[in-house]
């Protein structure tokens, strides 16, 4: 099974061991400055320094052991567990306490977490995936709406723009600071749910508000579709029943490949199958990479 066929809506960080850091320095080339940052771009997809290590990773939808058998026929290697956590700090706090070698997270989120971090180096995948946003399955009306929106934000080139100034571009050290109230008068009001478990990209500050591209792209949403969006925080373990209960009716990100639009994705075991019976996603509004965040 290639990877790039493979619907992983967890993302990939890692492991702290001497081997570990052998092979990267062999299959890989640094794409940073050491002195603002340390990451390096994966080369070679070899993954066998997984092997025996315990994962840890911010609550998905599949069991724990899907995902660990997944990830293993996925890369060729040999993980020994999966533990899901309910937050990036708390995946963060196992790690550097010696409980897990391994978190899973995205190109983003792992250079913004060795920015701030000093101890901490990320790793950087090559292939592309697409942050998405899940609504119900009954909802095929709004997610055409939003898809109409970035598709406008995407040809106009502010995507790009959003992109650039609170991701890419975005200071290491400086937090995300786009706080717009995203109200713009519409008559239908559209709750959204954020999880900050994937800064920048979702970000949620310290005082519990959210923040930076986020909101700036869900304020862009707003002026396009003409519906209020009121931005909900909630636990990444929770989107789902906060989806079928309709406490939210979309969640800020899922990540999938971007060789498939949503309507095409085809089941890979069980819990895929009854997840595309109960959502729906949205058209691609940034490309992320699997990456591997690392004690150094």
């Amino acid at each position: 099974m290639k990877v790039r066929t493979v619907f992983l809506a967890v993302f990939f960080a890692a492991l702290i061991m001497a081997d570990a850091s052998a092979l990267v320095a062999q299959n890989s080339q640094t794409v940073g400055p050491a002195a603002d940052i340390q990451y390096m771009e994966l080369i070679k997809e070899d993954y066998f320094f997984l092997n025996g290590r315990t994962v840890t990773a911010v609550f998905d939808r599949w069991a724990e052991d899907a995902l660990k058998e997944l990830t293993n026929v996925t890369y060729g290697c040999f993980i020994d567990k999966l533990k899901y956590n309910n937050s990036l700090s708390a995946c963060l706090a196992m790690i550097k306490s010696g409980r897990a070698d391994i978190m899973m997270t995205t190109d983003v989120t792992s250079v913004y977490v060795a920015q701030r971090h000093s101890d901490m180096r990320a790793y950087i995948c090559r292939q592309n995936f697409g942050a998405v946003m899940m609504l119900r399955a009954s909802d095929v009306n709004l997610r055409d709406s939003f898809n109409s929106a970035l598709k406008k934000l995407k040809d106009n080139g502010r995507l790009d723009e959003l992109h650039k100034n609170l991701i890419k571009e975005l200071p290491a050290g400086s937090e995300p600071s786009f706080t717009k109230s995203v109200n713009h008068g519409g008559t239908d009001t559209v709750y959204v749910g954020v999880s900050g478990d994937m800064p920048p990209l979702d970000y949620v500050a310290a005082d519990g508000n959210p923040a930076g591209y986020n909101v700036a792209l869900l304020d862009e949403i707003s002026k396009e579709t003409g519906k209020n969006i009121e931005i909900v925080t909630l636990d990444s373990q929770a989107r789902f029943a906060a989806l079928e209960s309709k406490k939210i009716d979309v969640f800020f990100w899922v990540v999938m490949p971007l060789i498939e639009s949503a309507g095409e994705m085809k089941p890979q075991n069980s819990d895929e199958e009854a997840f595309y019976k109960k959502f729906i996603v949205t058209q691609p509004y940034c490309k992320v990479k699997n990456a591997f965040l690392v004690v150094k």
